[in-house]
């Protein structure tokens, strides 16, 4: 039976620093295209508007950058930092307390994460300070994409409102990349059991807390997400179903299942067994989103689960995570445009849109939004 203490210790489960006001500014320095540029955000429903390449969504991103301490395209962090320059800084200031979270990038260094300028030992202590959920382009991946695409979505979102699932994840990636380093030395030359033995250890006790947690959040999500999806495509039916592939019942059974698969994953050259394996199935109509879903009914499944997200973060940590939307109220028709603005305006507390042009976001938005509008890297307000 899978427990799901990790997530119900509400109290003790929140991220300490989360600030109920959300960004009250944010300052770029040579990220991506900015030069420099300091934006004053409202509480509210912020739009950014601006022609393509012209840098709306860089500004988004450098949100997104801050809350997860990932940039929202490409894998290397030096692909923030603007041509030209070495070191790329993104800064933004919480509403309430006026704390400064800050992601420095610099070429040929890790990056570093910053707390009212004081460096953090690892870039990953700044996550859960700005929690966030986004929804772009990029997200499809999540419906469309491979299972790993959907463990990464699993991972963030947890990490982000719980501390205690971020130290798990940490700790049992360390072991797995140990045990796989070792897997293959001992495909050379054979090791004893004692030298797995350890990392077996950590790989069992935090793997299954890791799929207790991923389990119970995708329990949570289902029922809300299946609601919004049924606004947004009333005649289809959303479902969520987290797949463990070795439907192993507790501790004891994962550690004996890595010690039995020592051989066989030196010869494949990896840990064969655990949650790093492990895929959720996003369904419409109980069918594969991924294999049969149209883009329509796929874009419908992905915004029903991000506010879904939207939903179970404000539960766990009191105060709506700030939703980033990048350029997907453009790409629906009008009806489908009203019906979700209408849900993004009831779940989200702060948000950021970006769009080619204003007016597609809708009246209902755009009468309580805060407007700018991006020409090769200045921001202005309108």
């Amino acid at each position: 039976m899978i427990e799901e203490s990790l997530l119900s210790e509400r109290g003790r489960g929140k991220t300490v620093g989360k600030d109920p006001g959300g960004v009250r500014r944010v300052r770029l320095d040579d990220f991506r295209n900015y030069a420099h540029v300091v934006v004053d955000l409202g509480a509210g429903f912020n739009v950014i508007e601006g022609a393509n390449a012209q840098g709306k969504t860089n500004l988004l991103e450098a949100l997104y950058l801050v809350s997860t301490t990932k940039l929202l395209r490409g894998s290397r962090d030096a692909e923030g930092i603007r041509d030209g320059a070495m070191i790329a800084e993104v800064e933004v200031t919480l509403s309430s307390t006026d704390t400064d979270c800050a992601m420095r990038l610099e070429r040929g260094a890790r990056k570093r994460a910053s707390l009212n300028g004081l460096k953090l030992p690892r870039a990953a202590d700044l996550i859960g300070r700005v929690p966030s959920v986004c929804v772009s382009l990029v997200d499809m991946d999540v419906v469309r994409g491979e299972p790993a695409d959907r463990r990464q979505f699993l991972d963030l979102e947890l990490s982000q409102i719980y501390p205690a699932y971020l130290r798990h994840l940490t700790l049992y990636k360390r072991a797995l990349d140990q045990r796989n380093a070792l897997l293959r030395r001992h495909a050379e030359t054979p090791m004893p059991d004692a030298v797995f033995e350890p990392w077996e250890e950590q790989l069992a006790e935090h793997g299954r807390a890791i799929r207790s947690a991923r389990f119970a959040h995708v329990t949570a999500l289902s029922i809300p997400a299946e609601g919004f999806h049924r606004t947004l495509a009333p005649r289809e039916v959303l479902g969520l179903r987290y797949e463990d592939r070795d439907e192993d019942e507790g501790t004891d059974e994962a550690r004996i299942r890595l010690a039995r698969s020592r051989s066989e994953d030196a010869r494949r050259g990896g840990t064969s067994s655990g949650p790093h394996r492990d895929d959720v199935e996003v369904l419409v109509n109980g069918r594969s989103a991924r294999n049969f879903g149209s883009l329509g009914q796929q874009r419908s499944a992905l915004l029903a689960l991000k506010l879904a997200c939207c939903r179970i973060a404000n539960e766990a940590i009191g105060s709506p995570p700030l939703l980033l939307l990048d350029d997907i109220l453009s790409d629906l028709d009008a009806d489908r445009r009203r019906q979700l603005s209408e849900l993004v305006i009831h779940q989200a507390g702060q948000a950021v849109l970006t769009c080619t042009e204003a007016s597609a976001v809708g009246h209902e938005i755009l009468d309580r939004a805060r407007v700018f509008r991006v020409v090769s890297g200045v921001v202005e307000r309108t």
